[in-house]
């Protein structure tokens, strides 16, 4: 909480709520987590905290792999053209733009 604004806890749905002291606009809203009766909240944050981890590992690897796929393709590409310069006959340089000055 900074200098210029308050924190207040909602008597209805008991969240939470940052506002700004002199305009009155809300800042930060915390919900209350939803609880299932007689479940054990530390169990339940566990829970959530694992998922989330396995979720993120999955996306992880996922980029990972598509990285590895993105650098096999540029670099199939890469050899076509060098292999089409190569079957051209081409063997002039390109032309060097620092020359053209």
């Amino acid at each position: 909480m900074s200098d210029g604004t308050y924190i207040i806890d909602c008597p209805c749905c008991k969240a939470q709520i940052e506002v700004d002291r002199k305009t009155g606009k809300v800042l930060r809203q915390w919900v209350k987590p939803q609880l299932k009766a007689g479940a054990d909240p530390m169990q339940e944050a566990l829970k959530k905290i694992k998922s989330d981890k396995s979720r993120l590992d999955d996306y992880f690897s996922g980029a990972g792999r598509a990285m590895e796929e993105k650098k096999k393709e540029l670099l199939d590409k890469f050899e076509q053209e060098k292999k089409r310069i190569e079957d051209s006959g081409d063997t002039s340089r390109p032309i060097n733009p620092m020359d053209l000055d």
